[in-house]
């Protein structure tokens, strides 16, 4: 009977060096969809100075590393980077154990895990020290609150420093995820501009994005999901607006993220009202059909399924006497609406078009809701719509 009990004892050393050598399980608590910069006021410029910016994380936890992009660009160097929660003493980031290192051109690394305790909906501040001259091309939108310039230096353990400029868009940080006791379910709020929000100072003020107002709703009701947004600015599901289209960019945005269990999905207004358009160049852009954009949610649909990932549909919101808008437009929103609501290939739908919808006139924004442009929801609006979203999708 020796060897039955020494057989045991073997069997489970083994599952003990196993489940000690198994990774560690992050949540991805903060993330930002990236895009290459097409003009000079989007590209970000560099020389011998110090970035800063501040994100709001959606989960707490003991440890934090930084996903930083650089898949547009060339090699760059980081010289030394930082971070700290909102107000504290800056801590040192490490790249394989080293201060500094070499991020290649058109490539994504993560950071070596940071000590540092965070709260729920804590601002952090990340700073990179960037040495040698580069305009950077691989940014987001975050106009709300602007990616600062150091003077020229290595600032990165410093409270504050002289500010050279600041930018509408913050190039490079793509992603914030913590180590907590435990893995946390994760909800992507995926789209365009009215996900986005741009203009939303930390990112996650309660009035602010629907998925912000979503994600603090989950916490009040005592549940563990986490929101993060993985928005653009122009994006479209199937041809290239801003950044890569949502389809294309789904495997990126959405697949690889650490914990992912659910996608809200709110995308399509762009390719309605770009179809057909004429650019600047005199070229025009494609024209789609209700039967094309459904196309590219069963896409994205299938790709979730097969890691069981759900995905819940919401309707596109009314957008009549927008710049865009035609009456072709609106029977295609029509069409692409009724297949959301009706086919039963989301995991779950709901009508938030009839959430924000003019009572008086249905193809259109209440007037009370949206920032003039009868296409943006304000922030208003954007509560409404976080307000509206069934909790019970999530369990």
């Amino acid at each position: 009977m020796h060897w039955i009990r020494n057989a045991a004892l073997a069997a489970a050393t083994l599952l003990l060096t196993v489940a000690a050598a198994a990774p560690p399980k992050w949540t991805a608590a903060w993330t930002a969809s990236m895009w290459k910069a097409g003009t000079n006021a989007q590209h970000v410029a560099v020389a011998n100075a110090t970035l800063r910016f501040s994100v709001r994380v959606g989960a707490d936890g003991s440890q934090i590393r930084l996903n930083l992009s650089n898949e547009y660009g060339d090699a760059l160097r980081i010289g030394a980077a930082s971070v700290s929660v909102a107000g504290g003493r800056p801590v040192a980031v490490t790249f394989g154990r080293q201060g500094a290192t070499t991020i290649p051109g058109q490539a994504r690394i993560a950071t070596d895990p940071v000590r540092l305790k965070v709260k729920q909906f804590d601002v952090v501040q990340v700073s990179l020290y960037l040495p040698e001259t580069i305009r950077l091309n691989t940014v987001h939108g975050a106009g709300g609150d602007k990616t600062s310039l150091s003077v020229p230096g290595n600032y990165v353990m410093e409270l504050s420093f002289g500010v050279a400029a600041r930018y509408d868009f913050r190039p490079l940080l793509a992603g914030v995820d913590v180590l907590g006791a435990k893995p946390r379910p994760v909800i992507v709020a995926y789209g365009d501009s009215i996900t986005d929000n741009t203009g939303c100072a930390m990112d996650a003020v309660p009035m602010c994005r629907w998925g912000d107002v979503l994600g603090r709703r989950l916490a009040a009701a005592g549940k563990p999901h986490v929101v993060v947004t993985q928005a653009i600015s122009g994006n479209r599901v199937l041809s290239r607006g801003s950044g890569p289209p949502a389809v294309e960019r789904f495997e990126r945005d959405v697949l690889s993220l650490p914990g992912i269990t659910h996608v809200v999905l709110l995308e399509g207004i762009n390719d309605i009202g770009g179809s057909g358009r004429k650019r600047g160049d005199g070229t025009f852009e494609p024209t789609i059909t209700a039967e094309q954009l459904i196309a590219g949610y069963r896409q994205m649909i299938a790709k979730a399924h097969a890691r069981g990932i759900k995905v819940m549909g919401l309707t596109i919101l009314p957008y009549q006497g927008a710049g865009y808008y035609t009456d072709a437009g609106e029977e295609i929103r029509v069409r692409v609406n009724q297949w959301i609501l009706t086919s039963g290939e989301f995991d779950g739908v709901f009508d938030l078009a009839a959430v924000v919808a003019d009572p008086a006139n249905p193809k259109r924004l209440n007037p009370a809701l949206h920032r003039g442009d009868f296409l943006h929801p304000d922030a208003n609006g954007e509560t409404k719509m976080g307000e509206a979203i069934p909790l019970d999708w999530f369990r």
